[in-house]
């Protein structure tokens, strides 16, 4: 063989193994998706990484398109074929891919360069890609799932604590952020997107982590956050209306149904018999043929967290705990140990003032928190709380009504009022509180102050002997969502700072 042709059969050889490992990189992130092909050619497919927010797009990416309450990725494809994007996962049903993606598609420029894959669901595809993207990490976990309306966070660090107590090492994942190791990463969703959540197992994997406990939120159940995913247990707290409004789920039987979704996928189950429509739950734990374990008493434990609701947390905890047949004396010392930030925490106490923060956000939580702190017997609840916005008003009249009727005095203020002006939804909170408080009646009655450092701050000031100052609805959360930007605030570092600069 001469020269000229031994160069071009070693390039030829060359650029066939080139286009297996491109075929072969194709095939494994695909595994599992079923797709089909809009525009382009297989054979031509290489790509950077998988991505699906537009602001981080870069050349070569496989780029997954999200439609969203807000904003349709669809709807910007000749921006991301601009910025790079070698590969477009689309939703077939989507409404610009049906109407007008042929129509426009010849006038993107390099439009010819990029292949344009159609899925049934780009939520599902992209949590079947990202599990491919990151070797599959779930399946080498042992993931507990806990859903429902109230007790997902604490009982989430409960069971934590009793698995550790156990001798296991253990990652989690929920409301307060994602922990492994000795990392602690901010989140802005109880439950992450799927790619955001396989990113985290793998680390976890790669330390060693055994068991990870997860907050499963029923948007996350909606939306396919959690597909693919197989949980070794999907523990049930309980179930009440909630979560029903703008940007989240249409009614109550859409709620109860996304959260049902956890047993799907689960091995095995563990339910808190005394939840709201109970049989709804069993008969489709049956028809998912899970093993049941069931939370029937609740036990007495030496709790460092307050309230009759968290015994209950406690007991389907302990009962985790057993079916896992760990000692009683390692579940009690772990439990009695657990303490959560933001859920009954008190801050400060002195001689004559204690100041607590939690993240009661509604009628349901407020009434469990504040049934709690009467139980106490101070001399008067003094609340500080704003609502939501961009979400259903029920919870706004829900919180004037249950404040109004338990605390003392009420400063109403700011919370997340995110596209909302913070005034409006105060009026709204007004609607049931003047029911029983009078504006400006600084004995019995209720002020406004917008400003939420400015309303912690009056409370302090004004606190008299044996106050209990609770300020409530953001608890952990380390932000305020304003106009569309988070800005900084931490309830328990604004009332620390408070008091040391009176101090």
């Amino acid at each position: 063989m001469g020269k000229n042709h031994e160069r071009f059969f070693i390039l030829l050889m060359s650029s066939i193994l080139n286009l297996r490992d491109i075929m072969n990189k194709l095939f494994k992130i695909t595994e599992n998706l079923e797709f089909e092909v809009l525009n382009g050619n297989l054979s031509n497919l290489s790509y950077n990484k998988l991505c699906y927010d537009t602001r981080k797009i870069e050349n070569d990416d496989l780029f997954v398109c999200l439609e969203g309450a807000r904003f349709d990725a669809h709807s910007v494809i000749s921006e991301i074929v601009e910025k790079g994007a070698k590969v477009i996962i689309v939703d077939k049903n989507n409404n610009f891919i049906k109407d007008k993606f042929e129509k426009i598609k010849n006038s993107i420029p390099n439009i010819n360069k990029v292949l344009v894959l159609a899925v049934e669901n780009t939520r599902v595809a992209l949590a079947i890609l990202s599990s491919n993207y990151f070797g599959r990490p779930s399946e080498k976990l042992k993931i507990i799932g806990i859903t429902g309306t109230k007790g997902k966070t604490t009982t989430a660090f409960m069971i934590k604590s009793i698995l550790e107590e156990a001798g296991h090492k253990v990652g989690m994942i929920g409301t307060i952020g994602i922990f492994y190791g000795d990392e602690h990463i901010i989140t802005d969703n109880t439950t992450p997107e799927s790619y955001i959540l396989n990113e985290y197992f793998k680390k976890m994997v790669d330390i060693g982590i055994e068991y990870v406990v997860m907050e499963v939120s029923s948007q996350s159940l909606k939306w396919h956050r959690v597909c693919g995913i197989k949980f070794y247990y999907a523990v049930w707290t309980n179930i009440m209306p909630e979560h029903i409004g703008e940007n989240e789920h249409t009614d109550y039987d859409d709620y109860i149904k996304s959260k049902l979704k956890i047993f799907e996928n689960a091995e095995n189950a563990l339910v808190n018999v005394d939840t709201n429509d109970y049989d709804r739950v069993i008969d489709k734990i049956k028809r998912c043929k899970c093993k049941l374990f069931e939370k029937k008493i609740n036990r007495n434990f030496n709790l460092k967290i307050p309230g009759a609701h968290n015994l209950e947390n406690a007991s389907l905890a302990y009962e985790f705990g057993k079916s896992l047949n760990i000692d009683d004396d390692i579940i009690v010392r772990a439990l009695e140990k657990t303490v959560v930030p933001g859920r009954i925490e008190v801050v400060h106490k002195d001689d004559d003032t204690t100041i607590i923060v939690d993240f009661s956000y509604e009628d349901n939580g407020a009434k469990r928190f504040l049934d709690t702190i009467r139980k106490e017997n101070p001399k008067r609840i003094v609340t500080v709380f704003g609502c939501g916005g961009n979400r259903s008003k029920d919870r706004r009249f829900g919180m004037g009504e249950v404040c109004g009727k338990m605390a003392d005095f009420v400063i109403l203020t700011a919370d997340n009022s995110r596209f909302e002006k913070t005034r409006d939804i105060i009026k709204d909170i007004e609607k049931t509180l003047t029911k029983y408080k009078v504006e400006n009646d600084l004995e019995n009655g209720y002020v406004i102050i917008e400003d939420r450092r400015e309303a912690i701050e009056f409370a302090i000031k004004n606190r008299k002997p044996g106050d209990v100052i609770c300020v409530m609805g953001k608890g952990h959360e380390p932000f305020m969502e304003m106009n569309g930007k988070q800005v900084p605030f931490l309830d328990r570092q604004v009332i620390l700072d408070i008091i040391d600069e009176l101090q």
